[in-house]
């Protein structure tokens, strides 16, 4: 009767014991979902994440065509923990491809334009597939970050596995007019005819349409694919301007044989534009 006695009590003391934990794990738990559900997500379709640390949440505002290989353009609508607007942050973000372990030679430029709101210019993916933007901000004494996936990238205003015309009817003139007929470009490439699989260098040469040369514009470079729906396996950029409107191009890679489009998007002070040349690589 005494063991007896005594099990009883222990089971009875064990009983209280999980009963007076309970709740409070409930109740932390219950804060914790909370904290992640408490800020307001603004617009449908969009991608709305707290971040790591809870001090703010962020809601990506993507376009409605969505994500394409080449220059995108992206608003970001931050608050803090408390679901208020947060002005004045510094906003850093990092576009990263995880499954080729690489992100873009150059970062976007984020700008404020009031209210909690963000504009992230010149988010350039190189590459159709994955990505995620790594994100930090930081205001006052404040840090916190996030990680948020992107929905799939697609390519440049054609769908993946796209049928290449004839070679004869395919465009592979080498000096072209921008899309908006803002400049007049044409690229010379160091290595004649373009080899397979070695990374080699263009001469990117930049006029206004009136025969002016464009002098130290920004120039940002994508590869595409059509047929495969992928981009460079590189990063190629402009690294130098060599003067008299002409800009070296390094870091080009045709990593297949097949039609190629290579896009330059070119910034002049205000002016925007940008160009395609097409080419068969053997």
């Amino acid at each position: 009767m005494r063991k007896t006695g005594l099990f009883t009590a222990l089971l009875l003391s064990l009983a209280v014991n999980v009963y007076a934990i309970h709740p409070a794990s409930v109740e932390t738990e219950e804060k914790e979902k909370e904290k992640h559900s408490a800020t307001t997500k603004h617009y449908e379709g969009s991608l709305h994440s707290m971040m790591d640390n809870g001090e703010f949440s962020v809601e990506v505002l993507l376009p409605d065509a969505g994500l394409e290989m080449g220059v995108n353009k992206i608003d970001l609508i931050i608050h803090n923990k408390h679901d208020k607007d947060v002005p004045g942050a510094l906003v850093t973000v990092t576009p990263w491809m995880p499954e080729m372990n690489h992100g873009v030679a150059e970062a976007p430029t984020v700008q404020e334009k009031g209210g909690g709101l963000y504009t992230v210019d010149d988010l350039t993916l190189t590459m159709t597939g994955k990505w995620e933007l790594q994100l930090k901000i930081e205001k006052g004494d404040t840090v916190d970050t996030a990680v948020i996936a992107l929905p799939m990238v697609g390519a440049m205003g054609h769908m993946h596995d796209m049928k290449a015309p004839d070679a004869e009817k395919i465009d592979q003139t080498t000096e072209k007019e921008s899309k908006k007929g803002l400049f007049v470009v044409s690229w010379e490439s160091k290595s004649s005819p373009i080899p397979l699989n070695k990374i080699i260098s263009w001469e990117l040469q930049v006029e206004s349409t009136g025969g002016q040369r464009v002098e130290n514009a920004q120039i940002t470079v994508v590869g595409d694919m059509p047929e495969h729906g992928h981009g460079f396996p590189t990063v190629p950029e402009v690294t130098e301007y060599l003067g008299d409107g002409k800009y070296l191009v390094e870091g080009l890679k045709f990593s297949m044989p097949g039609w190629w489009v290579v896009n330059f998007h070119i910034m002049d002070k205000d002016m925007m534009d940008s160009v395609s040349f097409n080419l068969i690589v053997e």
